[in-house]
């Protein structure tokens, strides 16, 4: 009989042999705290929350603060206390036993407190504040960037308990990824085949598709184009698009910040209003760090509304199923009263 050995509590990527992708492993991750699972819960709120402030102490580390005049914090970064990652020795080889193939998952991971309000959204916030936000946002993609075993930086927001959020306080989070994540591989390589083919960046060329047939732009400005993809994964799927290409979040010059943050302001109040408020996911797409002087390389943000899991087709066939076409949702959005 083989030697049953007890796993390790340490954070590790294993390599899954029949799909050629890794998978993380963190059991170490079963004890972050939820306050978003019941009335009661939610309830308690401030009171007991490590973001508001007054609890700064109850948080981890600051790494990066935005003030006000008076010296009060608008926006924070911290070290996240139960990070996706470990926080070992940055290295580690890949271990090979035969078709089992692991390696250490080491990286940095933040979270963004994005305000002191304990029950705001990010769309609540005013353009100046939400433009606070998306400043810090860079400064710490930049920061983590540097790591020298960041082989991709990850930014998104959980929004929900349906989304994954474990707290309500507003916050995103932003981490460093030892290897290449599987659906940022997939996307280097299509764009990276399409500009073989055609000799122009894949998403410029989606852009000037949708502006020339419209019925899925939702809003456009000199800067960004916010539209519902041709082919949505779910229902009211939006994406937030730079109109010149920009590589990767950390390169977005300061002249767009303000206009970003009005766009997604605008943009996220519309997907709450045409979903009833649904849970959602803002997720940064960009490429991977070795990829950032590719010339089709260029960022996107995404959101993506979450009324349930995946059921079994989508499980058994990796197809998604939405219930409302790009163009219904991009109509809605159009005319739904927000300001």
């Amino acid at each position: 009989m083989p030697t049953r050995n007890a796993p390790d509590p340490s954070p590790t990527l294993r390599w899954d042999a029949l799909t050629a992708r890794w998978c993380l492993l963190a059991s170490h991750r079963r004890n972050t705290p939820r306050d978003m699972t019941s009335r009661l819960d939610a309830l308690r709120g401030a009171s007991e929350c490590p973001f508001c402030p007054g609890h700064e102490r109850e948080a981890e580390e600051a790494t990066e603060e935005r003030l006000d005049a008076s010296g009060r914090w608008l926006a924070r970064a911290v070290t996240n206390r139960f990070p996706m990652m470990g926080r070992g020795p940055i290295g580690g080889a890949t271990i090979h036993r035969g078709v089992f193939r692991e390696r250490p998952a080491v990286g940095a991971h933040e979270v963004i407190v994005e305000t002191p309000l304990h029950d705001a959204d990010l769309s609540d916030l005013d353009p100046d504040a939400l433009a606070t936000v998306l400043d810090l946002h860079r400064s710490r993609h930049r920061a983590l960037a540097e790591r020298p075993d960041a082989a991709a930086v990850l930014l998104f927001k959980n929004r929900g308990p349906r989304s994954g959020a474990s707290l309500r306080h507003p916050h995103s989070q932003v981490m460093t990824c030892p290897v290449v994540p599987p659906s940022v591989r997939r996307r280097d390589a299509v764009a990276a085949r399409h500009h073989r083919r055609e000799g122009s960046s894949l998403v410029q060329w989606l852009i000037d598709a949708e502006l020339a047939a419209g019925d899925r732009v939702v809003a456009s400005d000199p800067h960004f184009v916010a539209l519902c993809p041709w082919a949505s994964a779910r229902s009211h799927e939006t994406w937030i698009v730079p109109r010149a290409p920009i590589a990767h979040f950390g390169a977005t010059p300061d002249a767009l910040l303000r206009s970003l943050a009005a766009m997604l302001r605008q943009t996220l109040r519309q997907v709450r209003r045409v979903s009833g408020d649904a849970d959602y996911n803002l997720l940064l797409r960009q490429p991977a760090r070795a990829k950032w002087g590719e010339p089709w390389a260029h960022w996107l943000l995404e959101i993506q509304v979450r009324r349930g899991g995946d059921a079994g087709f989508e499980l058994s066939g990796g197809m998604s199923c939405t219930v409302f076409s790009p163009e219904e949702s991009a109509a809605l959005m159009r005319s739904s009263d927000v300001l």
